[in-house]
């Protein structure tokens, strides 16, 4: 299963990616901004993504996960909160709340493998 990893804190994405790898998943890519993962859900084969809610500037990845959602692809979001604002691609996705130990992160990719 190839992720993609939306978070702009360079030092948790990378230690993202090398769980993602310690755990078994390909690495799809990895951005830190909505417009950085737009990019590479054009350019890549990826079948799932965690996605960091809060991205700096007063952004959130609600476009990337808008996306994935239109095509049929499973997401996890990311966040220091234990509760995100109400919609509906926010309440039907799972939520990793930071910090995260490896076998939640396990736990939601086994999951996300499952719809993918």
């Amino acid at each position: 299963m190839r992720v993609l990893v939306l978070e702009d804190e360079p030092l948790l994405a990378m230690l993202l990616e090398q769980n993602i790898t310690e755990l078994g998943y390909s690495l799809a890519g990895s951005a830190a901004t909505v417009s950085q993962a737009l990019a590479l859900l054009e350019e890549r084969e990826i079948d799932c993504a965690l996605l960091d809610w809060s991205l700096g500037d007063n952004t959130t990845s609600l476009p990337v996960a808008r996306r994935l959602r239109q095509e049929g692809r499973p997401y996890c979001f990311l966040s220091g909160h234990s509760s995100l604002e109400a919609s509906p691609l926010i309440d039907d996705a799972p939520l990793l709340t930071k910090p995260f130990r490896l076998d939640d992160l396990e736990n939601a990719l086994k999951g996300m493998a499952g719809l993918a």
